[in-house]
């Protein structure tokens, strides 16, 4: 298991995407105010945690779709997923830990919520892909920003602002990454 377990994270976490992601979704989550270096690391090492637990979540309720569309990806052809959903479940309870910890409990209730409404949205979502049904889970991303910024001193119109900004390079991003994705206009 182990093998399989850092391959799916090699294929499906590459840094050098999701650094930069995570960079993007801290410095939105400050909008506005100053911080040290330690504080932006910490912010940056959260973000990356949100943003690898919900990568693994998405790609743990796309399994099915996955089948088809790309047989070779490594959960896909895993025996066992049960593995990944601990891993998913430790790095959700983590994320709510870390939260309460460094921000208090409405940070921990909004990364809470996150989690409810993910769950929700995996339980019940549309078997197909539609343009909607993208953007809605796109809307992940401001949502990430909002709950890493809350407890801080960053003005709502800013935070506001930088979550659209967010918003609207996670939208990009997928267009221009999924050639066959439904927000592709003009599929290659």
């Amino acid at each position: 298991m182990t093998a399989g377990w850092t391959a799916y994270w090699i294929e499906r976490f590459r840094p050098v995407l999701f650094v930069p992601a995570a960079i993007l979704v801290a410095a939105a989550s400050r909008a506005g105010i100053e911080a040290d270096l330690t504080s932006w690391m910490i912010d940056i090492f959260c973000a990356l945690l949100l943003l690898g637990q919900f990568r693994l979540w998405d790609d743990l309720a796309d399994r099915g779709r996955d089948r088809a569309a790309h047989p070779s990806r490594v959960l896909v052809r895993a025996a066992r997923v049960a593995p990944f959903v601990a891993t998913c479940l430790i790095l959700a309870t983590l994320n709510v830990v870390l939260a309460a910890w460094l921000r208090g409990a409405s940070a921990a209730a909004a990364v809470g919520a996150l989690d409810i409404a993910a769950a929700a949205w995996y339980r019940w979502r549309p078997a197909r892909r539609t343009a909607a049904t993208d953007l809605i889970l796109l809307s992940k991303y401001p949502a990430l920003v909002l709950s890493l910024a809350v407890g801080s001193t960053a003005s709502l119109s800013a935070l506001v602002l930088s979550a659209a900004a967010i918003y609207g390079l996670a939208c990009a991003f997928e267009i221009w990454h999924d050639a066959s994705g439904p927000l592709r206009i003009i599929n290659s």
